[in-house]
């Protein structure tokens, strides 16, 4: 029992770490702002302080003779607060502020003085703060005088001594602003951290493998990391690649779309080597059939299901499975402009227009063997009743016997039905979900409509993860961030 509760506690720790790890520009901001705010308050808005003080001694009187009565002793103790009072009373503060020519009111004047006295003993100090250090030090020392002189004049006693003279005050008593600072940015790191962890309470996205098996109840099958050109290969303007049909040495023209496949333009890069276990992962997920016919689609836009699917083909055809890819997205279809093709006829023209299913209708992406591809062709007005066609099932499953794997690009399944609609035919279903992006609801909408036309999901797949979000599989393989995903 212990054990696990070790463990749940670790976990936890581990994810707030995670957190603010991935907003710790907020903490940042907030500390900067809070020590910069302290050091303006401090250096130009706060008055300093100076406190003068001198130490006075109520002893015997001078006439008389030293002895060690216990009885007098406690007398010249008692007088003592006699003096506090003396000093505090209005009488001797106008005295003072009328000799020293102070423009101050009595009240502010007695708020400024300060009487203590040093338990057990006779001696008692007299002190007083102003911004004017100058003024501190005369008004404690009229202070003093004027003590001597009301004891004589009120009590009829000459025992008060002047011990120690008040000096010129150097240095401020406040503000300290080294502990304001101090305190300042204390005070900014916590409120910093309270933000974060309070915008992480509203952020609904899904962020890391244990919110897509907490949210969506699926197994994550791939996570694959932010990337972006940066690589030798991605710098160029040309891929050169050998074409095993003509023979010859041909050129793929990089452009920004094309920058997204990163299993061809940089094997050794980490998303490569992730996508290339997303590979491994689905051939293993389904060992009772064989999963050859693949939907990918996502929750809503902009969160890599393109990419995905183009990277997978690549690192299927790469180990001699003959792949097609069919760009179902016939509303925005984008693979031809990954692929550098040419989207003149495709899937709408073999569909409604009868085009024969033959080598001009299917593409070859010539840079990699064994990869072929369905452009969407012309955007039509009923994508939903194109695809539902009995036509568009029995091209799936014609094309079944020509290919080891096909792979299917639809539009999000959050917003559209078309994934759907192809997925309930489909061998199995891949949800794409962005790493910090996705909504939750938006999400979990999604593969409920998966969910009802009873669509085989195989897992998910978790993209654009990068250091900040605490995902395992980041952790264990990659140490970079400073990336981009087209």
């Amino acid at each position: 029992m212990n054990s696990e509760f070790n463990e749940m506690e670790e976990i936890d720790l581990r994810e707030m770490i995670h957190i603010l790890r991935s907003r710790c520009w907020i903490i940042i901001i907030c500390f900067l702002i809070a020590v910069i705010t302290s050091l303006t308050v401090n250096y130009k808005f706060l008055v300093p302080v100076y406190r003068a003080e001198s130490t006075l001694f109520a002893g015997k009187e001078p006439n008389k003779i030293a002895s060690l009565d216990l009885g007098e002793f406690n007398l010249n103790q008692k007088l003592v607060v006699d003096y506090r009072e003396i000093i505090l009373s209005r009488l001797v503060t106008e005295q003072v502020i009328n000799h020293l020519n102070l423009d101050m009111k009595v009240e502010t004047f007695r708020s400024r003085v300060s009487v203590s006295t040093i338990k057990d003993s006779r001696f008692f100090k007299i002190a007083f703060e102003s911004s004017d250090p100058v003024m501190a030090m005369d008004i404690v020392n009229a202070l003093a005088q004027q003590v001597i002189i009301k004891a004589e004049d009120i009590i009829d006693i000459k025992n008060v001594v002047v011990i120690d003279v008040a000096k010129l005050p150097q240095n401020p008593i406040k503000p300290n602003k080294k502990l304001n600072v101090a305190i300042a940015s204390v005070l900014g790191v916590m409120m910093g951290a309270f933000l974060v962890f309070f915008m992480e309470f509203l952020d609904r996205t899904i962020k890391t493998e244990d919110d897509v098996q907490r949210y969506l109840q699926l197994n994550t099958i791939g996570e694959i990391p932010e990337f972006q050109g940066e690589e030798r290969n991605i710098k160029k303007k040309f891929f050169n690649f050998k074409d095993k049909k003509s023979k010859s040495i041909k050129r793929l023209k990089i452009t920004t779309a094309s920058k997204s496949l990163i299993s061809l333009l940089d094997p050794k890069a980490p998303a490569s080597e992730a996508y290339r276990t997303l590979r491994t992962n689905i051939g293993y997920a389904n060992i009772d059939k064989q999963v050859q016919t693949i939907v990918v689609t996502s929750s809503g836009p902009g969160e890599g299901k393109s990419t995905t699917v183009v990277n997978l083909a690549i690192t299927m055809a790469q180990v001699g499975k003959k792949v097609l890819i069919i760009d179902a997205d016939l509303r925005k279809p984008k693979l031809h402009r990954y692929l550098s093709l040419s989207n003149d006829y495709g899937l709408t023209d073999i569909i409604v227009n009868k085009y024969p299913v033959e080598d001009d209708s299917i593409k070859v992406f010539g840079a990699v063997e064994n990869l072929h591809v369905i452009c969407s062709g012309s955007i039509p007005p009923n994508p939903s009743e194109i695809l539902e066609s009995k036509t568009m099932l029995e091209l799936m499953e014609s094309l079944k016997d020509s290919y080891d794997l096909i792979l299917i690009d639809t539009p999000p399944v959050g917003q559209l039905t078309d994934a759907a609609i192809v997925g309930q035919n489909a061998d199995g279903v891949v949800l794409v979900v962005s790493s910090g992006e996705s909504n939750i609801d938006m999400a979990g909408h999604a593969k409920s409509a998966l969910d009802k036309v009873n669509a085989k999901i195989i897992g998910a797949v978790l993209t654009k993860i990068n250091a900040s979000s605490g995902s395992s599989y980041y952790y264990r393989y990659y140490n970079y961030n400073q990336y981009y995903y087209n």
